[in-house]
């Protein structure tokens, strides 16, 4: 009996070996699982975007980066890449910036910016959206580290201080001895009134601390300077923390009745650069005159 195998076997198996190895190799370069689901990350964020006053919440994921350009958030780990786009807008990344990041780790604003808030001299308003452009500058476009958590939270700011202010200077041959100012606004602010005669070198200077209530304040005798009383026309400005925000000439003829200074609507302090809201970021709540921005870590 001939044992001898037919010279064709060794080539079915050297062909079968080659395969083997070959579907072997394209087994150990598969992946051994998915990349993170941004979808889902994206989901997380946009139901808090969409809020005008604060929100938060937090969606463990497995990536290992994270990239938000615009609209488009990217996430990847050893496994591959994926990416989602936000349908609401803008949010801002703010991985590096240890107060934006405290806040989207559930630190109230109030706290975070407490010193600001305190000090009449300093806008806190201002500061934090100074610390969100910087956030969304130094993260739009690029790769960061990621930890386990995103987290995310819609930050409503404290009002735009807004006032509302009049003055009654009481008519007497040209002249008056008498003003009153009317005055409100809707959060807690220091007011000072400046009426100066335009012939005269005199002028009353009177400060008050504004409120959401609306209050009146008679001019004292120590209120006028270099004279007990001013002569028609006069100018009167208001400022307020230091920002002159309504001017108004007052003539004889409007002598004796209650003037506006500052408009029916109101005038709002001008303490924030306004492009921000073009951004796409900013968002201002026109009811109660907040602005809000949505924050985002990972």
């Amino acid at each position: 009996m001939d044992l001898e195998a037919p010279v064709d076997a060794w080539y079915v198996w050297l062909a079968v070996s080659i395969i083997s190895a070959t579907v072997a190799g394209i087994a150990l370069g598969l992946p051994t699982g998915p990349p993170p689901d941004t979808n889902r990350a994206v989901n997380t964020i946009e139901r808090t975007a969409g809020s005008s006053y604060d929100a938060s919440a937090t969606y463990d994921h497995d990536a290992t980066e994270i990239k938000f350009d615009g609209r488009t958030l990217a996430m990847r780990n050893e496994h591959g890449t994926s990416r989602a786009s936000l349908s609401y807008g803008h949010v801002v990344p703010v991985m590096g910036h240890e107060r934006l990041e405290n806040l989207t780790a559930g630190r109230s604003f109030e706290e975070e910016y407490a010193a600001e808030l305190d000090d009449t001299e300093t806008h806190a308003l201002d500061d934090f959206l100074e610390d969100v452009e910087d956030a969304y500058d130094d993260n739009t476009g690029e790769w960061r580290t990621a930890d386990d958590q995103l987290r995310v939270r819609t930050i409503s700011t404290t009002p735009v201080p807004t006032i509302r202010a009049s003055i009654e200077l009481i008519y007497a041959a040209g002249t008056t001895h008498e003003a009153t100012f009317a005055y409100e606004a809707n959060t807690d602010t220091k007011l000072t009134f400046t009426a100066e005669s335009r012939e005269l070198d005199t002028y009353i200077e009177k400060s008050v601390e504004a409120s959401p209530s609306r209050e009146t304040a008679p001019a004292r005798p120590y209120d006028f300077h270099k004279n007990s009383w001013l002569k028609f026309p006069v100018d009167v400005e208001i400022d307020a923390e230091g920002a002159t925000i309504c001017k108004e000439t007052i003539r004889a003829d409007r002598g004796s009745e209650m003037v506006p200074l500052c408009g029916p609507g109101g005038e709002t302090i001008d303490i924030t650069d306004t492009n921000l809201e073009t951004r796409g970021y900013v968002n201002k709540n026109q009811e109660s005159e907040s602005f809000y921005v949505t924050l985002v870590s990972a």
